[in-house]
């Protein structure tokens, strides 16, 4: 039996992805709007937060980020620093392709977005850092789960859920492919209308990060897939190293 989620600490992780490079500030009808909240218990939420010091006010009603969450990220970086060459190396990934570029780290919950390059393409796809993918259904997610043992997904399905289980059950020869190719691919899985390539970035014999290249599905032909493979591959070695 899966051990149940406390629904709330998710619901409040999920007010802390709203702030962003173009929302630094967020009010109770900021919450209300973006999570289809009631606005008393979007203010609840943000009181409470407040409490805890994740936020602070910044004036009536409007709140920012609290010393208490500046505290875990520096403490998250600290212990677990990206690759100084990381934000670079993702630039000139996103030259070279013409697309999109991201680095997820691992979570239960999913690969999270830690760095991103976004294309200047007239209509691309964007991602902010922090987002959570999903591990069943994008190329980051199966390339976590192909590099686990049997034992290992086995154990994170059952703290999924029965959906999880079957769902991983029925993916068996697509993460054996992907552990012998080296590589995931996506291409509509997620989202209809967005692929993508990625592959693992190891360091001291486990999988570190993931690496991928993702955009449009229509402009995601054979071509462009190798290309996304062979310019990801010999990216992730540098980082490996």
């Amino acid at each position: 039996m899966a051990t149940p989620i406390n629904a709330s600490v998710l619901k409040a992780l999920d007010i802390l992805d709203l702030f962003g490079p173009d929302r630094a500030v967020l009010s109770a009808e900021d919450v209300a709007a973006g999570l289809g909240m009631a606005p008393a218990t979007a203010h609840r939420f943000l009181v409470t937060l407040e409490a805890a010091g994740i936020i602070t006010a910044v004036r009536r009603g409007a709140y920012g980020p609290g010393p208490r969450l500046v505290r875990l990220g520096q403490m998250a970086e600290a212990l677990a620093p990206l690759p100084p060459q990381l934000v670079p190396t993702l630039t000139r990934l996103c030259q070279e392709s013409g697309e999109s570029v991201m680095a997820c780290r691992y979570s239960p919950a999913g690969p999270v977005c830690v760095a991103v390059a976004a294309s200047d393409q007239p209509i691309s796809v964007s991602i902010r850092v922090g987002t959570t993918l999903p591990m069943l259904r994008t190329a980051q997610g199966k390339l976590w789960l192909s590099g686990m043992s049997e034992a290992e997904r086995r154990a994170w399905a059952r703290r999924q859920g029965p959906e999880a289980e079957a769902a991983l059950a029925a993916l068996g020869p697509e993460l054996a492919h992907i552990r012998t190719a080296g590589f995931a691919r996506n291409q509509g899985a997620n989202e209809p209308d967005i692929a993508a390539l990625s592959v693992p970035v190891q360091q001291g014999g486990h999988m570190a990060l993931t690496l991928s290249v993702f955009g449009m599905l229509s402009r995601f032909d054979e071509p462009l897939f190798t290309r996304a493979e062979q310019l990801l591959t010999q990216a992730a070695q540098t980082l490996s190293t």
